[in-house]
């Protein structure tokens, strides 16, 4: 993921920022193993998790959401 896909997916997730949101760039977008993210940004491993989960879920809801638009009459 690049950084800019990132964004929007953080824009779609509503995310707000804060270490959590960082962790979870540093996993998409730089390739950091999830603990070297937690440790980075100060939180839990359990909390890279759930974003990342949260993360994953909305990609996944936007590829579907995505595969069903129908093109433009």
């Amino acid at each position: 993921m690049n950084a800019a896909q990132f964004e929007a997916l953080a824009e779609l997730l509503r995310m707000r920022g804060g270490a959590s949101q960082e962790a979870a760039r540093l996993v998409l977008v730089e390739g950091i193993a999830p603990a070297e993210a937690a440790r980075r940004t100060g939180i839990k491993p359990q909390a890279v998790n759930n974003v990342l989960n949260s993360c994953q879920r909305g990609i996944e809801l936007a590829g579907k959401v995505a595969n069903n638009q129908k093109a433009p009459h």
